[in-house]
């Protein structure tokens, strides 16, 4: 029995171990508002917590509820003992107190070493994204606004495509200092604008293109609404959204989809990841409609969304 390559694994146990509520070994798929509260977790960190222990097998479903059999509960021993014996109850017990902080979120709570150091990191893995986002849109002559958008690596990979392109990045001090620097080194015509998603405080222009990355999972539905309500002041009849997002899109997601789902539910207070459906419903909102959806890589879906 080898988890010792996935420590979302072993948060999850540990988690799960914390929140326990089973009647005769089993568990309903939602524990109650009462539980909730004694937990102090909110729903999006359950989902997470089952999603993670089903797919590796560490808890059952038998159709109406979760059940932890005999092999089961060896597997949960054999986790929570290796994390008893290498010292680790430390670690967990941070990370399960972060998640009961009902104000916590992860760009609160790093310095700004820490957000630059992550801003350098996420070019590289946000470039490689825009390198599968260029083969499915043509931005040519297009004026795009990603919000969110950090150091500007997806950016960098659709202007490399679309060099007349007039691309906009919203994001926080930190991601702009970097994404200007790799601006200059790149040679590309990005503007970098230091602001906040939540009252967004651009121009009176309009946009061809609105591109959301790895946003939305972030914040739960009603700040979401905040964030696509402001975007809907820079819309015309033609506006479409790009949505980018490890969507949840059937029963059986990859694993790194899945165990991403849990830190980013401790980490980001209400953040969660969604279904096609869940996302349509919020968009519905400010009356745009799913038009197409593309299948990036294992685990990035795109989301082309209009007007109604």
């Amino acid at each position: 029995m080898d988890y010792e390559n996935y420590m979302e694994l072993y948060e999850a146990v540990y988690f799960f171990n914390r929140i326990n509520c089973c009647v005769d070994n089993k568990l309903p798929q939602l524990i109650n508002k009462e539980e909730f509260k004694r937990s102090k977790l909110n729903e999006s960190i359950y989902k997470a917590i089952i999603r993670i222990l089903v797919v590796n097998n560490l808890l059952d479903y038998d159709g109406s509820c979760f059940v932890i059999t005999n092999e089961n509960q060896e597997k949960h021993r054999y986790i929570l003992d290796n994390i008893i014996n290498k010292n680790q109850n430390k670690h967990y017990t941070e990370m399960y107190d972060k998640a009961v902080n009902e104000f916590q979120f992860f760009f609160d709570n790093i310095n700004e070493l820490e957000y630059e150091i992550y801003s350098r990191y996420n070019f590289k893995i946000t470039f490689e994204t825009g390198k599968d986002v260029v083969k499915h849109v043509n931005l040519a002559n297009r004026k795009v606004l990603e919000l969110g958008g950090n150091s500007g690596g997806l950016g960098t990979a659709l202007l490399t495509q679309n060099k007349d392109c007039l691309y906009t990045i919203v994001d926080t001090k930190i991601p702009c200092i970097v994404g200007n620097e790799f601006k200059k080194s790149n040679k590309l015509n990005i503007t970098l604008i230091e602001g906040n998603v939540f009252e967004l405080m651009l121009a009176s222009e309009l946009y061809d293109y609105i591109i959301l990355m790895n946003l939305l999972h972030d914040f739960d539905d009603l700040k979401c609404l905040n964030i696509l309500r402001n975007c809907t002041k820079h819309c015309d009849s033609n506006t479409k959204f790009l949505i980018i997002e490890d969507i949840l899109t059937g029963e059986f997601e990859p694993k790194e989809v899945i165990m991403h789902g849990l830190r980013l539910s401790v980490e980001c207070r209400g953040g969660k990841q969604r279904t096609i459906e869940e996302l349509v419903s919020l968009f519905l909102n400010i009356n745009y409609k799913l038009e197409k959806t593309i299948k990036l890589n294992n685990i990035h879906t795109m989301l082309v969304i209009g007007a109604v």
